[in-house]
């Protein structure tokens, strides 16, 4: 069995391609933090005006956005109880 030395510039485009991969990760799931606070704080607010009851508070709910070519589909779905983290 004949074993060929692989070039080390394999394994090191290959960790920047990754390491650049979970960068992008990193800033969707930050961006995602922060639209979850808006949300949080719109329902917050919104509760008492539109009588909202926690026993009614099961259920999904999708909205689908399109720009530019872009289709964005937002699905929540709200608890009884909302999880910890």
């Amino acid at each position: 069995m004949h074993e060929e030395k692989v070039p080390i510039e394999i394994y090191r485009a290959a960790y920047d391609q990754a390491e650049q991969e979970l960068r992008r990760l990193q800033n969707e799931f930050d961006q995602l933090c922060v639209r979850h606070q808006h949300v949080a704080k719109a329902v917050e607010v919104l509760r008492p005006k539109v009588h909202f009851e926690d026993h009614y508070a099961t259920g999904n709910m999708s909205l689908k956005t399109r720009k530019a070519g872009l289709s964005v589909v937002t699905r929540l779905t709200v608890m009884e109880k909302p999880p910890e983290f």
